[in-house]
């Protein structure tokens, strides 16, 4: 199955910490850091296109620009229109049968997907998924021994299985 990326371009230079080091060289290197990461992510190899939306609300030109790089589309929004928009307005354009995966950290973005009928996650890095494993790994190893806590344990406050089940709209890993 391949699919059609979706990512707010700034959002995750913001949430990753080393992408986020960029920003100490200046904005076109770490744009182009963020250019060059999503190209090489291997969680991102079964997709057919990549498209990464970067604001240009405050200093960008009077119309929206793109650009092509191979698989990659990389989309600049023009004046007085954040990537928010421009991501909504993508998402909108495609049909609930086609496979569609907006990549943000933004609750807003992520409705906005749903709601079209498309799916949404994160990008992480492969070492927090490691460091997930080990810890669920080490919580499995501590409740095997006797837990002699008081403390009441009531029903589950989760939504229903059927709700959280994993697939392809989750988190990508690179």
């Amino acid at each position: 199955m391949t699919w059609h990326f979706i990512i707010d371009g700034y959002n995750l230079m913001k949430t990753d910490p080393e992408l986020a080091m960029f920003m100490r060289h200046g904005l076109e290197y770490a744009r182009e850091g963020v250019i060059k990461r999503v190209d090489n992510a291997s969680g991102l190899k079964n997709a057919r296109t990549i498209t990464i939306v970067f604001d240009g609300h405050q200093n960008g030109q009077a119309v929206e620009t793109k650009q092509r790089r191979g698989r990659l589309v990389i989309i600049f929004s023009k004046l007085g229109e954040t990537a928010d928009e421009v991501i909504k307005r993508l998402v909108s354009t495609y049909t609930t049968a086609e496979e569609v995966k907006v990549i943000s950290r933004d609750w807003e973005l992520k409705d906005a997907a749903r709601q079209a009928g498309q799916t949404s996650g994160n990008i992480k890095r492969k070492a927090s998924l490691n460091q997930a494993r080990q810890q669920a790994k080490a919580k499995e190893e501590d409740s095997q021994g006797w837990n002699n806590s008081t403390k009441k344990r009531g029903p589950a406050r989760r939504p229903a299985k059927s709700s959280r089940k994993k697939g392809p709209g989750d988190d990508v890993y690179w």
